[in-house]
Parts: structure tokens; sequence; C-alpha cells
């Protein structure tokens, strides 16, 4: 089970750490002292005090704080920082970077100026507009020097991007690789302030780490965020809000790893907190107990944890959009194990409908390439120094034209020179106009192929989602027999990555073919086995018989487990097709020291030699119908054949017309 996890506890304190971490360093020209301590006092105030006492101790030094001091960039973006309203949010931070509105300040002022960029980009983040965001991000990294404290800080700003675009390796990666030089970086603030950044750098990559099920990373963390809270603890800090999160994310990651035991202490510890609940901080804690107690069959505990969590949502339905899509979830669930089926019914279309609104949402979110996007600001900003360049180019060009006046011929050569200058450009701007027309064109088609398939996808989950909620119900049943019961599971596991798939279409875009392999190591002998069984009811409808043979125990692969199945798949059902009824399909599985060798042969119509050359194009010519009148698409062998190919492995066939073919896969062993 996959659960929401929170990021909320240390997050104000972290930013505004950032954005005066160099104002600790050094004091700049003409900023008085006092101010300058008052400041940094208000920066330590929000994990302590309220809110409007912060915001009247930061408005009470406007009047001493001079217009043309850079110190008032510091002042207005902790004023963005604190504000609550989102128009003031922008307004704040726009006055930050106003004061830099001149190349001489920003020269003169760098580290005032980069603390006005970050503080900018952070409001964008807040306001999830991430493009805005990264801009100012590359603007900020412009003025650092890899390796130092302010380095550091703006890594885990761009975490946060990657987190929110549930990237969460990439997320993991940077708080985890940022949290030594920021503990340096802070070594010398107070400890209550050491604390607040430090647990929030903490608690984001343990998080991150299990969301991305690197599961021992996670705890390492965890705990690490243990010890600190501890520490703080004892020298009188408050710590329940950041304590009622840790303890909840160690509850979730026991549970996700079916540690039952260790999940309910730690969950029950997480609400025993008190704390004043502004944000709906207890409801993960909630769900994931009334999870856990709907797994045991304690479900009159499950569902006193649903109505606590129902009550704080209600309560904090704005702030919580994603919990109220997960607490449906978990509900129908519930419902399910008590056999209520057409309730939970009702509450599962609530969740699919909630989702796929989110989902929407958060598309372009999704969508964005960051590493593409800070590509394109880094080439618009040669662009923008390249036309600078040419003005002033432009301007010792304009004094060379007029010293040539003063001889024909250097007028005359000037002159031919533009105007054969003139004729390139103009032939430059009109194959620029074609390109730019057949680009649009090619986009438009592309489009409407993307939202066709989108649709196509979209429509399938239901019926999907059905299924495999019915496989789950009947596998609670204690009178099914472990036969029909090994059958559900292939059922409801078919499902489930049948809905991961349509997922991964959904949310890539379906366009994104360059997208990093991501595999772990598999039992292929088991995911062969298990792709045989399955499909052996297909196969009965012919009255064909699918052998599986293999010597091996288990046979070890590092490989993707969802794009293997699908390869599998293709082979059987296309055997499956072109074999004859009442033949005999053999699938099977071996290795030596360095390969994986699986195959799959049939008795069928063949390959004629014409078209062996072409099986494996995108909508090959070579398609034909199956043995049963079964309609072919010319893509299965395509689309294997990348996939193998991704695994750096290879995949070929050899076939007699009229007696059968048998298709190879060669994977790397790892043993």
């Amino acid at each position: 089970m996959k659960f929401l996890f929170s990021l909320r506890p240390g997050f104000v304190v972290l930013t505004l750490s950032v954005i005066f971490f160099i104002s600790c360093r050094q004091t700049p020209q003409g900023a008085d002292a006092d101010i300058q301590d008052q400041l940094r006092l208000a920066e330590n105030l929000p994990g302590t005090v309220n809110r409007d006492s912060v915001l009247k101790l930061i408005k009470g030094l406007k009047p001493k704080i001079k217009n043309e001091d850079p110190v008032i960039a510091d002042y207005y973006c902790l004023l963005s920082q604190v504000e609550d309203d989102n128009n003031l949010k922008c307004k704040y931070a726009d006055s930050a970077l106003a004061f830099f509105s001149t190349q001489q300040r920003r020269k003169e002022f760098p580290n005032h100026y980069y603390k006005a960029l970050l503080c900018r980009g952070e409001i964008s983040v807040y306001l999830k507009q991430y493009t805005t965001a990264l801009k100012y991000f590359y603007q900020a990294r412009q003025t650092l020097n890899n390796g130092n404290c302010k380095d550091g800080f703006l890594s885990v700003r761009m975490a946060s991007i990657y987190y929110n675009q549930k990237n969460y390796k990439a997320a993991a990666k940077l708080w985890a690789e940022n949290y030594n030089l920021i503990k340096s970086c802070v070594a010398n603030y107070p400890f209550q302030k050491q604390f607040y950044t430090l647990q929030s750098v903490l608690n984001s990559a343990g998080v991150s780490y299990q969301r991305a099920g690197i599961y021992d990373s996670a705890r390492y963390y965890y705990i690490k965020d243990v010890e600190l809270i501890n520490e703080a603890q004892k020298r009188g800090i408050d710590v329940n809000s950041a304590s009622t999160v840790l303890y909840d994310n160690l509850g979730g990651l026991n549970l996700t790893q079916h540690h039952i035991d260790s999940a309910r202490k730690y969950l029950l510890k997480s609400i025993s907190y008190t704390q004043n609940e502004q944000d709906g901080i207890k409801i993960p804690p909630y769900l994931k107990l009334a999870d856990l107690y709907t797994q045991t069959g304690e479900y009159p505990n499950a569902k006193a944890a649903f109505n606590q969590s129902r009550l704080r949502l209600e309560r904090f339905a704005d702030q919580n959009l994603d919990l109220e899509v997960l607490w449906n979830k978990l509900y129908a669930k519930f419902l399910f194990k008590q056999g209520l089926v057409l309730q939970a019914y009702r509450y599962q279309e609530t969740y699919i409908r909630l989702k796929d609104s989110l989902d929407n949402v958060s598309m372009s979110l999704n969508r964005l390439d960051i590493k593409r996007e800070l590509n394109s600001f880094g080439q618009q900003r040669a662009v923008t120094k390249l036309e600078n360049d040419n003005q002033i180019k432009r301007v010792f060009l304009a004094g060379s034209m007029i010293i040539a006046l003063l001889a024909l011929i250097i007028i005359f050569l000037v002159y031919r020179n533009l105007k054969r200058s003139r004729k390139l450009h103009q032939s430059s701007l009109t194959q620029n106009q074609q390109l730019a027309q057949a680009l649009a064109e090619l986009e438009h088609a592309n489009q409407n192929y993307i939202r066709i398939m989108r649709v196509m996808a979209h429509d399938l989950r239901n019926p999907i989602w059905g299924m495999t909620g019915l496989a789950a119900v009947l596998l609670d049943e204690e009178e099914v027999s472990e036969e029909n019961r090994h059958l559900l599971q292939l059922i409801e596991s078919t499902g489930i990555t049948t809905m991961e798939m349509i997922n991964e279409l959904l949310k890539s875009g379906l366009a994104n073919e360059n997208e990093v392999l991501e595999t772990e190591s598999v039992d292929l002998r088991k995911l062969v086995y298990d792709s045989v069984e399955l499909l052996q009811f297909k196969a009965k409808e012919k009255n064909q018989l699918i052998i599986f043979e293999s010597a091996d125990p288990n046979i070890m692969g590092r490989v993707n487990h969802e794009k293997i199945w699908r390869v599998l798949n293709n082979l059987i059902v296309n055997a499956i097709k072109f074999s004859r009824p009442n033949a005999e399909i053999k699938v099977g599985i071996k290795h030596d020291d360095s390969h994986i060798i699986i195959f799959v042969a049939d008795n069928g119509i063949g390959i004629s030699e014409k078209d062996k050359d072409s099986v494996f194009e995108m909508f090959t010519p070579a398609k034909r119908v199956g043995t049963g009148g079964e309609q072919p698409f010319g893509l299965g062998l395509s689309i294997s054949k990348s996939i193998i190919e991704k695994h750096n492995g290879k995949i070929w066939f050899e076939s007699t017309p009229g007696l059968g073919t048998t298709f190879y896969i060669q994977l790397p062993y790892s043993g």
C-alpha cells in the first residue's frame, strides 16, 4: 500500500535559513547592525510563536531601513515567506527583486541578489508555478561557486520540485547529497535553528527514499532524524509536530514492509503527541492506522481511525486534497474486506474521480522536463549575451561607417557586403518559416494521436479496476480452494500490472521513448511460468496446450518486471494465434554462466522467407490473420525488440513455413 507522506515540519524554517544564511556572514555596507540582528531574530521566530507576532515584528522594522540599502530586499523576502495571502507573497517577493533592477546593483550586492532570486523561486514553488520557479533557481545558480553553502541550499530547493513531480529518486539523491554540506553550513547557528533546518532535510530524504521503494536508505535517514529529535527534546525544544510526522513516516515504512507490530507502535506514538493542529498533520497516521486495522481484521478500530481522519479532512479540506483521494481508496478497501461490495464500489468510484481530477491538476508538472528547462534557460542566456554582443558590434559598425564615408572604395565594399547579407538573411528567414510550419503540423498530428490514445487508455481503467477489486474480494473468502486462489491471484496481479502500464502511459504523455529503464532483481523462471499459467486459458479456447520446460529452480536476472512481462505476453499470444487447434506450444528458460535464454516454440503456420526481414518493424507489412481469425496489429514484435535491446539483450527467431516458429530471447545473467 502506498501512502502520502508529510514534508511539512521545518520547511518554513529551512526556507528562512536559506534566505538569511549569508546575512550571518556579512553585513552590507550602510546596513544598521541592530536591524540585521532583528531580522535574524524574526527569522527564528516561526518555530516558536504565531505568525501575527512575526509579521508585527518584521513590519516594525520598515521605517528604519533606507530604500537604497540592500537589506530592504531581505526585509521583503522575509515578509513574503511569513505572509498568508498569496497575492501579497508575490508582491513582496517582486519588491525584493525590484531593488536589483540595474546591473550595477546586481554586481555590487551579489549575495543579496542571490537571496532575492531564491525567495521568488520559493514563492513560485508554493504557487505550483514550477517552470517560473526553475527560471529563478537557474538565475540564482549563475551567481554560485559549486560546493559552497548556497549551492547546497539551492539543491534542496530543486529537490522539492523533483518530489512534487514524483521523481522521488532524484529528490532523495539531492537531499542526501547535500545533508552533510548543510550540516556544516549551519554549525554556528543556535541549536534551535540547526534542528529545524536539519530535521527538515532528514525527513525529506527519508520520505523520498521510501516513496522510491529504497527502504533501507529511508530507515537510515529516519533513524538519524529520531536521534536529532531526541537531542532537541533534551534541550527543551518543542518537537511535537516533528515527532508526529517522523513516527507517522516510520509507521508507514513498517506497514509497507508488513511489519505490523512495529507499524502499530509507531503510528500510535505519532497520534499521541499534542499540538495545535493547523494543517491536518494527524490525518496521515490515522489513515495508516485505519489500513493497518483493516489488514488485521480489527474493523471497529479501523472505523474509529477512519472517523478521526474524516473529521480532520473536513476541517482542513483545502490543504489536503491528496489525502481526500487516499481516504476514499482505503475506505473502499475496508468495505470490500467486510463484503460490503456495493458500498465499496461507491467509494471506489469517488476515489477514481478525485484521483483523475488531481492527476489533471498535476499533469503539467509531471510533463515538466527539469533538465530540458534548465538547458533552455542556458540557451536563452547565451542568446541574450549574443544579442548584447551584437548590439556592441553595431555601435562599432556605425562608427566604422562614418569613417568609411571618407573613402569611396570602402563605402562600395560595405554596400556590396550588406546587400549580400540581406539576401542571405532573407533566404534564411524563408527556410526557418518553412521549418517552423512543418514542425507545427507534425506537433499537431502528434497531439491528436496522443489525445486518442490517452482516451483509450483512460477508458480501460474502470473495467480493469472492477476486475481487480472483485478478485481481491474473492481472495478474502475462506471457502476458495487453493487452485482457485492461485487463479484469482493471477487475475489480481495481472490487473494491477495492467493498471500500472496504463497509468505509466497516462503520466508520461504517451511520448517518452527515451525514458530511463528502471530494473530490479527478478526470478525470470517464475515470471515465465506465471505468464504460461495465465495464458493457458487463452490457449484452451483453441484446445491448445502450453508446455513449460526448465530444469532450474530459479533463474535471477536484473530486468524491468512489467516490460519483460509484456514481451513474454506478446510472444506467447502470437504462438497461440498462429498455431492450429489441438497444437502444443513449448515455452522454456535456461542459462549458462553469462546469459539467460528464453524460447517460445509453436507448431504453427511459420513465417515466409519474404517476411522474415520485416517482422520486427513497427506497423510491419508482414501481418497475417491467426488460425482462428484473430486480427493482427503489427506492433507486438517491434515493441518487444525495443524492450529487449534496452535490457542489453537480443531477440531472434527460427522458422519453417508450414511447420512452426521458435522465438529466442537472450538476456544478461546476474547469478
